[in-house]
């Protein structure tokens, strides 16, 4: 396993293709990487406006949001990371 000082990794959306293909792609980053974190799919609409989410998908690292209302790159996702 790789060390990272991420901790916790969160897809948002409501279940659409989009946000389902975000998922896969930041999980498939994280598997590849072996990195020792979370990755969760999170579709409460609750916890999309406690983070202030106005467009989805959104991916969340360690509580913040980083991309808000498209699909990531693998790419960017690793750099989000610290990877690349």
């Amino acid at each position: 396993m790789v060390e990272t000082l991420v901790r916790a990794i969160e897809v948002l959306g409501p279940g659409c293709a989009r946000c389902h293909e975000t998922y896969r792609v930041v999980r498939h980053v994280v598997e590849s990487a072996g990195l020792a974190c979370s990755v969760v799919k999170n579709e409460s609409i609750q916890r999309m406006i406690e983070l202030g989410v106005m467009a989805t998908p959104a991916v969340v690292v360690d509580g913040g949001v980083v991309i808000s209302g498209r699909i990531p790159k693998a790419e960017e996702v690793r750099q989000l990371l610290g990877l690349a």
